[in-house]
């Protein structure tokens, strides 16, 4: 049986490239209310913030909220970590939140609610080496970055 050696050059090719999406990670990491919050939101809501590896060396991160207040828009971002000493409010992070590694708002609608943002951060820089904290701010209160009751969710990020 003759077997033509440009037939079997693309069907290797093709295969080649059907399973390079195979080895892109993908994980995910679920938050709990914050224990130390002060104010009138339901106490029931969660988060879980799940990373996805992109071809391009960047990565995808999507945020989902469970038990939102419908209509209310919800700040959330990732604020690096700091030492406390040298903040201007002793906050152990900077409180400018760092967009280059995730921001982004989630209306509520009374159950679940999600919001998808791209990074040039690599996925194992973001699961491994960043050092901060994912925030999920209060919707009935004004956005205070230093006041870590008023945050419904705080705690590091992709761990």
């Amino acid at each position: 049986m003759k077997i033509n050696l440009s037939i079997l050059a693309i069907l290797a090719m093709g295969l080649m490239f059907t399973s390079c999406g195979d080895d892109l990670e993908s994980t995910s990491f679920d938050y709990a209310f914050n224990d130390g919050y002060a104010g009138d939101h339901a106490t029931d809501l969660e988060a879980t913030l799940t990373i996805e590896e992109l071809d391009n060396g960047g990565s995808m991160i999507t945020v989902e909220l469970t038990n939102t207040v419908d209509g209310e828009t919800y700040p959330l971002h990732a604020h690096d970590a700091a030492d406390s000493a040298e903040t201007p409010n002793m906050t152990p992070y900077i409180e400018a939140p760092n967009a280059d590694v995730f921001a982004s708002t989630i209306t509520g609608n009374g159950g679940t609610a999600s919001t998808t943002v791209t990074t040039t951060r690599s996925f194992t820089e973001l699961t491994t080496t960043y050092d901060g904290f994912l925030v999920v701010h209060d919707p009935l209160q004004d956005v205070n970055t230093a006041d870590l009751s008023t945050f419904l969710i705080v705690s590091t990020f992709a761990r």
